[in-house]
């Protein structure tokens, strides 16, 4: 089974697409909650090579975390 891989920057606009989708709101504003996609070493973690550390208020938070389930269930790896 092949996996698709993305670049941090395609993987960031997906959770925002998806967040959006469930929670409305302004795009910008969740790219800041999102913040960046950290590509973590292959060490680290053999399920998945990436993170993010979400900001903004407890209820946004917790909407991108189960966003963040989603997305890294379907892309575990980031390019570059």
């Amino acid at each position: 089974m092949a996996f698709q891989v993305h670049t941090p920057d395609e993987l960031r606009e997906l959770l925002v697409m998806l967040v959006m989708s469930g929670a409305g709101g302004d795009a910008a504003r969740w790219r800041e909650a999102i913040g960046d996609i950290r590509k973590l070493p292959a060490a680290m973690s053999a399920r998945f090579n990436w993170r993010i550390k979400p900001k903004g208020d407890a209820t946004e938070r917790r909407v991108i975390r189960r966003s963040l389930e989603i997305v890294r269930g379907a892309y575990p790896y980031v390019a570059g």
